[in-house]
């Protein structure tokens, strides 16, 4: 039996993930087919086994820098520019944190939740990339999106990621969630989504290089429970969303308990909270009572 000797692009793919995996990465051949490809030019993933072409020398030193960050530690995201997101494929940099799995199971639940199909007003408190504002703008076109930050850096980023896609429909506002300007101005709201900060200072020391020293600090850290944004997040969605109306927002897998008595205090009801794909507790839900019940 004839063994196929890697050459070209396959090749390099070969040799990146070999040096991946002797730093321990955990999926040094994905990775490595990301990095070939983002020093190619973007090659498509399948063409880098079918392709008889080589990295030009100019390439080879893009992928060379393009390794050693990511042996150092930046998020393969961050080096790549860019992060799959349920539909979309977003730009992603330091501006803003990386979409994660979780937050697609965050818009999962709240679209079961919401009807799709009849007007609602929705705000995405703490939007960042505009991962969520994006994928509820395009996934429910009869909803009218809100999208809030305090990052201005971050809004810039999320306004560049819905031209990717021309939506045009979302309102961008730079507000400080934790104030109370912003929730008097808002409308009465059928939905808020969020995923707040919610790592707590004991937590911070203990996060992976790659989320701590590169992803934005004010977009993870919240205080000593990391309830510094969730608290006033759940106060303000008291006095906006309408009764009958939902709060669903990403938490801390030890923050349940705390967090429900914070949400209990606000005045919903009908309060839980729901796994992740992974089993662990992670959806915060809650019902803004209806009057007279």
């Amino acid at each position: 039996m004839t063994s196929v000797v890697a050459t070209g692009l396959r090749l390099r793919v070969e040799e990146t993930a070999a040096r991946l995996s002797e730093a321990g990465c955990d999926e040094p051949r994905s990775e490595a087919e990301a990095l070939v490809s983002t020093a190619a030019g973007s090659v498509p993933r399948h063409l880098l086994y079918t392709e008889e072409r080589d990295l030009s020398p100019d390439e080879r030193e893009r992928l060379e820098a393009l390794l050693e960050r990511r042996l150092r530690g930046e998020p393969l995201q961050y080096i790549t520019g860019q992060a799959a997101f349920r539909l979309l494929t977003l730009a992603v940099d330091r501006r803003a944190l990386i979409p994660r799995p979780e937050t697609e199971g965050l818009v999962e639940v709240a679209l079961q939740l919401v009807p799709t199909n009849a007007p609602a007003t929705v705000l995405d408190a703490g939007t960042g990339s505009g991962a969520i504002a994006i994928s509820l703008a395009m996934e429910c076109p009869a909803w009218t999106i809100l999208a809030a930050d305090a990052s201005p850096a971050a809004l810039e980023l999320a306004r560049e990621n819905a031209a990717r896609y021309d939506v045009t429909s979302v309102e961008w506002i730079e507000a400080d969630l934790a104030g109370y300007g912003i929730w008097r101005h808002l409308p009465p709201l059928d939905l808020l989504i969020s995923n707040p900060p919610y790592v707590s200072e004991a937590e911070w020391d203990r996060l992976p290089v790659e989320i701590r020293d590169y992803e934005p600090r004010a977009a993870l850290l919240a205080g000593p429970e990391g309830l510094d944004l969730i608290i006033p997040i759940l106060e303000g969605a008291s006095m906006r969303v309408r009764p009958g109306g939902t709060v669903v927002m990403e938490i801390g897998e030890r923050q349940g308990e705390r967090v429900i008595e914070a949400t209990r205090r606000a005045g919903f009801d009908d309060i839980r909270i729901a796994p992740d794909l992974a089993g662990r507790p992670r959806y915060l839900i809650a019902i803004q009572p209806r009057r007279g019940e």
